[in-house]
């Protein structure tokens, strides 16, 4: 899975060429452009599985319609001008936002498309353990996406389903028998019982909603789905069934097919198959096959920024070996990060050597499905040494050996 993204002129971002693999890891300062290549990246996503999914070019209408998605979504206003521009490749479209010449969106020829829950977890993510923000209105916007996603997914871990949290000697529950304060946590010392997880340290508050999420996302959600599913997309599915009979078993059986008609069409193709009309029972086939593909998620890509956030570094190391973990398993879901931490990009480098040597008894990460950035002065550096299958040290020592630089010379 290869994605490729070109970003001009967008907030902080000058000019940067990217290659999105299933793992891609973004460092740099604050406000060096992480979070703007993050938010384009997850648009782009979104807009090719709507454009897929509905068999519409033309799902955003144009360019106003796309800046205005990413503006109101993820809060970039002013992030746009004359020249901004946005290219995205993939496998099934091709995406091309110019200020000049507009939007362009391209289904690739025999693109099979499938289709993915999209998960972004922004890092205000502390606002989910204030007691009951169901109530409140955010607008369409990613932390309202993260709200909707993570009230999903907390229901799950009821008290007969408590979910340890890492190696932090803790368990997670929901309780909605409560009235305000329905996020619980537990310690594995008895002492602390019940404790609303908004009255927890900082620290838990980061962590446990993005652990719930990761974890929930990753696996029983694929379980959850057909309960889940909402009106909007039982309408959106129903369209799309039609279209795909449309277009993959009647235009291809009936050469002459009229859509004016398509009544008529169907009554006949209906005939055929119940005398087993072996050419239409194929092309009926592939059309369930695409249905499928198109309606029910077999993965997600998820985009979480800063997961570090009030975290030791020991919890630091072990919350990304348990996401490349999650991420691993039969559904080879996505994730891309963006961070300020050192102590993650290290990680990498003992994550890629489990890899190599194949080590089965801890998480490892294929050098090759993985991309490392490093952003700043509004470009990108890439990081990795393709020669010694590490993140490049140097990046990784430098802050430290300046301190001790400034050390040995007073």
């Amino acid at each position: 899975m290869k994605k490729k993204l070109i970003i001009k002129n967008i907030g902080p971002v000058r000019d940067v060429a990217l290659e999105f693999r299933r793992f891609n890891f973004f460092i740099g300062p604050q406000s060096s452009g992480k979070s703007t290549i993050a938010k384009v990246f997850s648009t782009c996503n979104w807009v090719e599985k709507e454009v897929s999914t509905t068999l519409d070019e033309k799902a955003v209408k144009n360019a106003d319609a796309f800046t205005a998605l990413m503006v109101d979504f993820h809060k970039m206003d002013t992030y746009f001008h004359a020249d901004s521009e946005i290219h995205y490749e993939s496998d099934c479209v091709s995406i091309d936002l110019d200020g000049k010449a507009g939007l362009a969106v391209q289904i690739k020829e025999n693109s099979e498309y499938h289709r993915q829950k999209i998960c972004y977890i922004p890092a205000e993510r502390n606002i989910a353990t204030l007691p009951e923000l169901q109530g409140f209105e955010f607008g369409t916007t990613n932390l309202r996406s993260f709200l909707f996603d993570w009230f999903n997914a907390r229901e799950y871990y009821t008290a007969e389903n408590k979910s340890e949290i890492l190696n932090l000697g803790l368990r997670y529950y929901f309780d909605p028998n409560e009235t305000k304060y329905k996020d619980r946590i537990e310690h594995d010392n008895g002492k602390t019982y019940r404790m609303p997880l908004g009255s927890a340290s900082s620290g838990l508050q980061s962590v446990i909603p993005l652990y719930i999420m990761m974890q929930y996302y990753s696996g029983q959600y694929f379980e959850d789905f057909d309960q889940r599913s909402s009106f909007d997309l039982n309408v959106k599915t129903r369209k799309i069934r039609r279209r795909l009979l449309e277009e993959m078993v009647l235009k291809k059986m009936f050469p002459e097919y009229d859509d004016k008609n398509s009544d008529e069409w169907l009554d006949r193709a209906v005939a055929m198959m119940q005398a087993q009309n072996k050419e239409i029972i194929s092309l009926y086939r592939d059309n369930v096959r695409a249905l499928q593909r198109l309606t029910i998620p077999n993965r997600t890509c998820f985009i979480v920024e800063e997961p570090e956030q009030n975290l030791y570094p020991d919890t630091q190391t072990d919350l990304i070996e348990n996401f490349v973990e999650l991420c691993s398993k039969s559904r080879k879901h996505e994730l891309t990060v963006t961070t300020h931490s050192p102590y993650i990009l290290n990680l990498l480098n003992l994550l890629f050597k489990r890899h190599d040597v194949k080590m089965e008894s801890a998480a490892g990460l294929d050098f090759d499905e993985t991309m490392v950035y490093a952003v700043a002065d509004g470009g990108v550096c890439e990081l990795k040494l393709r020669n010694a299958h590490l993140v490049d040290p140097k990046y990784l020592s430098a802050p430290i050996d300046r301190i001790y630089a400034q050390y040995e010379s007073i």
